[in-house]
């Protein structure tokens, strides 16, 4: 009995003096603390968010032209339209790609309104490389870039491939297709939008005819924590010593050499650098390969992700989530990512950390917006340049519900991109 009690405070004082020393070694270092607390938790999670590269660079657009030239824009709210079209495209056998020679952007557009044919967009080019990724193709000239595929549904044995740029047009051979089908798919209940095919400035854009109602949503959201993001990025698996520095914005880690994550808790939003990227320079397809492979690295959600855009100039590429079909602009300032690769060698990775979990129920009306040359007789009027509008897009605005921090609403609106950036067109018509 007189030993217990002699050994009783001797061990409080230990277990005070153990607390003590990983209590200042969490407030000094809390980010090598997090990632042996995660290491194990996060990464199988991740590789469930996971999707292989064909399905984040599936076409965001499809257009359908019945038999009198009728146009509708197609959306499945039940299964992914564009997964349903790909699939049975991958059983198709392409052949050889030759180059249509068009003499007018009205020669072209005979491409773009085509009756009885499927036109599935891209919001940015591709390649032939990329287009055998997604469609189990064989197309020999891998360098090509495009933006839109169309798909005769009557009896042809091409399909097309355009690019609105320059207006080329490219007839790929098809040895095998199916098109009933396809033609079965266009059957389901989809949801319809009459559009037709125009063009805005240099490149086309599918005109909403009339008003559209698009229905709200609410989504349940989800933020990674700093733990997950620094063990990806900056541990790598590895016994990096990672440091954090606090200010009022945000929180900056670094391993000390040559990466750097610096979170901003109030936008939602992190930026990833890498100083030490061995090549500088990257080609098209180079650009787009690592794209994907950063945002796989970052471990980001990826059930809903889609490429959105590249510049060429700086070597960056753009992805957006989609909910219904339509693109969701303000995750973040870039969307749901952003992938930069600049010439110096090195990588930064903007990227949100919020990401939409589950829908919830909610009380928010339809939206009945109006179409498409209505918007762009209302910007005009205010002042606004039309020159200066290169694309009008249907899009959901992330917006934070005032009854919960873990729900977010989303709501359809006009977005402009006028002279270089996207804007709601309520915003501008405000200003």
């Amino acid at each position: 009995m007189k030993i217990t009690k002699a050994l009783l405070p001797l061990g409080l004082t230990v277990a005070v003096a153990v607390s003590v020393v990983l209590s200042a070694m969490i407030w000094t270092n809390p980010a090598q603390y997090e990632h042996s607390r995660q290491q194990s938790s996060n990464t199988p999670a991740t590789d469930l968010n996971t999707r292989p590269q064909k399905d984040v660079y599936l076409p965001t657009q499809v257009i359908y032209s019945d038999g009198t030239g009728k146009q509708e824009l197609l959306n499945n709210r039940k299964v992914n339209l564009t997964t349903e079209i790909r699939e049975s495209l991958e059983k198709w056998d392409f052949g050889r790609m030759s180059r249509v020679r068009v003499a007018s952007k009205a020669d072209y557009m005979a491409y773009l309104t085509r009756k009885n044919s499927l036109l599935l967009s891209y919001a940015s080019p591709i390649n032939g490389r990329l287009f055998n990724t997604v469609f189990n193709g064989k197309l020999t000239r891998t360098t090509t870039q495009f933006s839109r595929i169309m798909v005769p549904l009557g009896n042809s044995d091409h399909i097309y491939l355009l690019d609105d740029r320059k207006q080329n047009v490219y007839q790929v051979k098809v040895k095998s297709s199916q098109v009933t089908a396809i033609k079965k798919i266009l059957r389901e209940n989809l949801f319809r939008i009459d559009v037709k095919m125009q063009w805005l400035g240099d490149s086309a854009s599918a005109y909403v005819a009339n008003s559209v109602t698009v229905p709200s949503y609410s989504y349940l959201v989800n933020q990674q924590s700093t733990d997950y993001f620094t063990t990806r990025l900056l541990n790598k698996g590895e016994s990096t010593n990672v440091s954090a520095k606090k200010n009022k914005e945000s929180t900056i880690y670094s391993d000390g050499a040559s990466r750097q994550l610096t979170v901003y808790n109030k936008s939602g939003t992190a930026l990833f650098e890498d100083y030490s990227a061995l090549q500088a320079s990257l080609s098209f397809n180079q650009a787009l390969k690592a794209g994907y492979d950063a945002v796989k690295t970052i471990g980001i959600p990826m059930e809903n992700l889609r490429y959105y855009g590249y510049n060429a100039s700086k070597s960056t590429v753009t992805y957006r989530s989609f909910v219904e079909g339509f693109p969701i602009f303000n995750q973040s300032n870039y969307g749901a990512a952003r992938i930069q690769m600049l010439s110096q060698g090195v990588r930064r990775y903007n990227f949100a950390i919020y990401s939409l979990q589950v829908p919830v129920p909610t009380d928010k009306k339809p939206v009945t917006l109006s179409g498409t040359q209505s918007v762009i007789d209302q910007l005009v009027a205010a002042g606004y340049h039309k020159s200066k509008i290169s694309s009008l897009q249907i899009g959901y605005q992330w917006l934070a519900s005032a009854s919960s921090d873990k729900v977010v609403n989303l709501t359809p609106t006009w977005y402009v991109h006028y002279d270089g950036s996207w804007k709601t067109a309520t915003q501008m018509l405000k200003q």
